[in-house]
């Protein structure tokens, strides 16, 4: 089983979870920080510490991982997201996701003549959270990270079926 990458990829579920609308500045770049580091981490734990669980385990990983790295640059989810973005941020501290945030105030009226005041009230902030550069240019964050979360399970269930056949 790819217990440690599976673990990793939980916690990358519930960080995702973290960026909701309303997070923003410092808290939006450490949670979408977080999401990125954790979803290269799979891979990470997946070699480093599921491979030791057994032999069968390790050729699985290993024939997976040398099935990935033949694709290159496909699947594009991993190696133009997942780890472009991971080197982007760790290597140069450089996001292409972004934020954008509008706010929507409401109107203040005065009658200079009568003096009675009135206003209007804004309407709800809207919170963009598209991506501002790379191949999912325009797409939602949350939605790229679902994606790759989505990626990393159906990679690790494949592993797991070619680790039950190898005994």
């Amino acid at each position: 089983m790819t217990t440690q990458a599976r673990e990793v990829l939980e916690d990358c579920r519930i960080a995702v979870d973290q960026l909701h609308d309303g997070i923003a500045g410092r808290e939006w770049r450490i949670a979408w920080v977080t999401c990125v580091a954790l979803l290269r981490a799979v891979g990470h734990a997946l070699r480093n510490v599921d491979s030791r669980s057994s032999p069968g385990m390790a050729r699985a990983i290993e024939a997976a991982w040398s099935k990935l790295a033949r694709t290159k640059p496909n699947p594009k989810i991993f190696w133009q997201f997942i780890e472009e973005e991971r080197n982007n941020i760790l290597k140069e501290y450089r996001l292409t996701a972004g934020l954008a945030i509008t706010l929507r105030p409401g109107t203040a009226h005065c009658n200079i003549r009568t003096g009675e005041q009135w206003g209007e009230p804004g309407l709800p902030t809207l919170y963009d959270y598209a991506m501002r550069s790379g191949p999912y240019e325009g797409f939602d964050q949350r939605r790229v990270l679902s994606e790759a979360i989505d990626w990393w399970d159906s990679y690790l269930r494949s592993i797991e079926a070619a680790s039950a056949t190898d005994t």
